[in-house]
């Protein structure tokens, strides 16, 4: 009768200490377990936001548009992709951005006359790039914008290169035809070199305007201001 007893004694203490060690156990297994999903799901939505999912990824990019025999452009870039465009903090699916990382570009420009007179170069016009001819495709994606980071746009007469802008971003608009250039912005034309921050071109009158503070150099003066409007040449002050 004692060793029965003693057996259900030892069989009751066996219980009770499995049944406290599980005690202890369970509620740590879900705490941890319970823990780890919100982890994840951050993950998740921060990489989600950090890395927008692009429609087009080319690596390699090069893209040439040709009129009537002539150039007109001639794009190239690390990676070319096409986004939902951006406003304040939203993306939104009715227009798509452009984006070109470490683009260049060449613009070939076109003289409005035939016989231009002695001296004059106001008469040279880049309103090719606005064409649906020169950038079909962009049309039909419903492209509003091209946005180059960082940039270096160099710009051709009919003969050779006249000017180059290089700036840390630049966005090709193509409702307002205008190419805005921000950020360290620099241009060179010949011996006269422009720096700003912020400035924009008219590629249809081969205008420039800056209303940011400038520096404008020449081998033989040097000019501060916080406006200018002048042409691609950096010769003509028309404003």
């Amino acid at each position: 009768m004692k060793m029965l007893r003693f057996d259900n004694f030892r069989l009751l203490k066996a219980f009770f200490g499995v049944l406290a060690v599980a005690s202890l156990a369970v509620p740590i297994i879900l705490f941890y377990h319970h823990r780890s999903l919100p982890i994840e799901n951050n993950h998740k939505n921060i990489s989600r936001k950090q890395h927008p999912r692009s429609r087009h990824v080319i690596h390699g990019f090069s893209f040439t548009s040709n009129q009537e025999g002539t150039r007109t452009i001639l794009i190239k870039a690390d990676r070319f992709s096409i986004e939902k465009k951006k406003l304040a903090y939203f993306r939104f699916g009715l227009m798509n951005e452009a984006i070109l990382e470490n683009a260049r570009v060449h613009l070939y420009g076109k003289r409005e006359t035939s016989k231009p007179k002695s001296g004059d170069r106001q008469n040279l016009s880049f309103n090719a790039l606005f064409s649906k001819k020169s950038l079909p495709s962009f049309s039909t994606k419903r492209i509003s914008s091209i946005v180059m980071k960082p940039v270096q746009i160099k710009l051709y007469d009919e003969q050779s290169e006249v000017s180059r802008i290089s700036s840390s971003k630049a966005i090709i608009r193509l409702k307002k035809r205008n190419i805005l250039f921000t950020g360290n912005v620099r241009m060179v034309s010949s011996s006269r070199v422009l720096t700003t921050d912020e400035l924009c071109m008219y590629p249809d009158g081969a205008v420039i305007k800056t209303d940011r503070p400038f520096v404008l150099k020449t081998p033989e003066k040097q000019w501060k201001g916080r406006s200018l409007t002048t042409d691609i040449f950096l010769t003509q002050d028309i404003s």
